[in-house]
């Protein structure tokens, strides 16, 4: 590439052409030098297929001032970025301030100093050169970000039905062939089946990851009653309760029908209502909250475990996140299920909460928009 093609271009508008001579010639071997000597000229270059990399501004110029140019650059997306630096006779605060107002980076008064002149040039074109590589990083990212999703989506798809035929073969032969096999070849089956269980619950994780990130998550917006759908939740829990003999305790104030995606509360309930089993010690007691709270609809769901840091609440809701102190159950978790429950009760405007310190159980509030 030519050296001149590799220069960052500085495009330099004023209507005395002596001025425009004193600035070329200071930067020109540092720069590409290009001019115009009114306000409509200066829009053209600085929109057409090889915009300038910085604008040196006069205010004063024969058709439209320096203002006006600045805030029609400003307003339009292809100039927008473009740093503007006035450089104008006119000293007051007032105008200064304007030009600031208007979009400008910097505003240099004449008569001017050309050592300053050239270091503030250098300076503005430094911090664009920045913020043009943070923003080809950002969209790259972001594409990166977006073939994750796509291979977490399809890999979890193709893992989901093995996993899940693995899953339901190895519970039947527990099933079907007790009294027919020993202690250890049934512990085998027992841990096929847990093991199972547990990579079957990842892969739908990331596929929720996978859906929620790629902005796809439709919500499936229905009047229902939200009392009935906890209630139903807390029912197919049984075994896992009766298996810690943990007991619920549960209230509901009187509440109508409100709009929300049963399908997808269902499963924020049913995330938190596992962790708080997990969580809880044996013969504890999970306590289920249904409230009215003037225009929001509150839930709450309160154990009895070991609580969360104060400075571990803030994370909680991050991906990947496990803060729980560690206690005598064996349950795995993917660190992935409370990122996911934020998601869904934003998406549906409402508001989740941790509320805990350590020793003393963890609250888990959501609320939701009546």
């Amino acid at each position: 590439m030519p050296q001149e093609q590799q220069k960052s271009k500085i495009l330099i508008v004023d209507d005395i052409p002596s001025n425009i001579q004193i600035l070329a010639e200071a930067m020109r071997n540092e720069y590409q030098i290009v001019f115009a000597t009114n306000g409509k000229e200066a829009i053209k270059i600085a929109m057409s297929d090889h915009p300038p990399d910085l604008i040196l501004l006069d205010i004063m110029l024969p058709d439209i001032d320096g203002y006006s140019v600045c805030n029609q650059l400003k307003k339009n997306n292809l100039t927008r970025e473009i740093p503007v630096v006035f450089i104008t006779a006119k000293s007051d605060e007032t105008d200064e301030t304007k030009g600031f107002e208007c979009g400008g980076v910097d505003y240099i008064i004449k008569p001017f100093s050309i050592p300053i002149v050239k270091a503030r040039v250098q300076t503005h074109i430094e911090l664009k050169k920045k913020r043009d590589l943070l923003e080809n990083m950002t969209v790259r990212l972001e594409q990166v970000n977006q073939m994750k999703n796509k291979f977490l989506g399809i890999a979890a798809h193709d893992l989901r039905s093995p996993l899940g035929s693995v899953r339901g073969f190895s519970r039947l032969l527990i099933e079907e062939l007790s009294g027919q096999i020993n202690e250890d070849q049934r512990e085998f089956l027992d841990i096929i089946y847990q093991q199972s269980n547990h990579m079957l619950a990842l892969v739908n994780d990331l596929l929720d990851v996978a859906v929620i990130e790629s902005g796809k998550l439709d919500l499936r917006i229905k009047e229902d009653s939200i009392i009935d759908m906890v209630q139903n939740r807390i029912r197919l829990f049984q075994h896992g309760l009766k298996k810690k003999n943990i007991s619920v305790s549960t209230h509901f104030d009187s509440i109508q029908e409100i709009g929300f995606d049963r399908t997808r509360l269902a499963q924020v309930v049913d995330n938190l209502l596992s962790n708080a089993i997990k969580f809880s010690p044996e013969n504890g007691t999970i306590i289920v909250q249904v409230f009215n709270v003037q225009d929001k609809i509150r839930v709450d769901i309160i154990d009895e475990g070991p609580g969360i840091s104060l400075e571990h609440q803030p994370l909680i809701f991050g991906e990947f996140q496990k803060f729980r102190s560690k206690q005598s159950y064996t349950e795995k978790s993917t660190g992935l299920g409370l990122s996911i429950v934020k998601r869904i009760i934003d998406a549906h405007n409402g508001t989740i909460r941790v509320i805990s310190e350590p020793g003393n159980g963890a609250t888990m509030s959501f609320t939701l928009p009546v």
